[in-house]
């Protein structure tokens, strides 16, 4: 059995979504440091000029070591009309704007206090859309022991999976001869994604999923994260550590 676990991300790229799609279990990790500057607050839109981001307004003035699930966000400012305003004017001709339209009226006609439940409500409402059966965990429900890989192992084991799934980006700190001394296996998945037609020429990659949404519909985006052909998944730990790879 496979877990993934990841920050909650606002409007996430199709990777992430793509790495839940293939886990048996995910689990929303909440309860570590926050970065100003992540993918939590902030993702990517296309425009006619290119990209832009759409981002909310953190309050983190005197707050360098609050965690994600701690990270209130900053309603002095009109943001959620400003973003309601950036969508519309970058997909209201897309062909699946219509569908979506009343979901971003409500989302953003809402008035959310804390980051984590605005991107958990955003990324709960894509696997409904997208009909992904993952089962989904929350870490405020766990105390998970250690740090860094000792936590995900944890993870593994608290969570009654054998398997764990990163993303290769996580290469950088996942040890993974930890997994291997507690019984554990571990894979890396690169999310490669195909291009799809957007709705100006080109095709600008790295976008948030919502682009993939307005675009390609439920079915299209479905038929994308479905598609074996958008990733490339590691060997496991046997393997990697054979080859002399960690």
């Amino acid at each position: 059995m496979t877990l993934s676990g990841h920050q909650p991300n606002y409007w996430p790229y199709p990777g992430l979504i793509g790495k839940i799609m293939k886990s048996d279990r995910f689990i929303y990790v909440t309860k570590v440091q926050y970065e100003k500057k992540s993918w939590q607050k902030r993702n990517r839109i296309r425009t006619k000029d290119g990209w832009s981001y759409i981002q909310v307004p953190t309050i983190t003035k005197g707050k360098f070591e609050q965690k994600i699930c701690e990270v209130a966000i900053n309603n002095r400012d009109n943001w959620e009309e400003k973003t309601l305003r950036s969508i519309s004017l970058a997909y209201g001709k897309a062909p699946y704007y219509q569908k979506y339209k009343e979901f971003l009226e409500d989302l953003y006609h809402r008035k959310w206090e804390f980051l984590w439940e605005l991107d958990i409500y955003i990324m709960n409402f894509i696997l409904q859309e997208l009909e992904i059966d993952t089962e989904i965990y929350y870490d405020r429900d766990f105390t998970f022991q250690g740090r860094k890989t000792e936590m995900l192992v944890d993870m593994c084991r608290q969570l009654g999976c054998d398997t764990y799934l990163s993303n290769l980006g996580s290469a950088a700190y996942v040890e993974i001869s930890e997994f291997t001394k507690e019984g554990f296996k571990h894979r890396y998945m690169d999310y490669k994604g195909q291009p799809y037609r957007q709705q100006y020429p080109g095709f600008e990659p790295g976008l948030s999923i919502l682009d993939m949404l307005m675009n390609c519909g439920k079915e299209g985006t479905r038929e994308i994260l479905m598609s074996q052909e958008n990733y490339e998944l590691s060997e496991t730990n046997e393997e990697l550590i054979r080859e002399g790879l960690r």
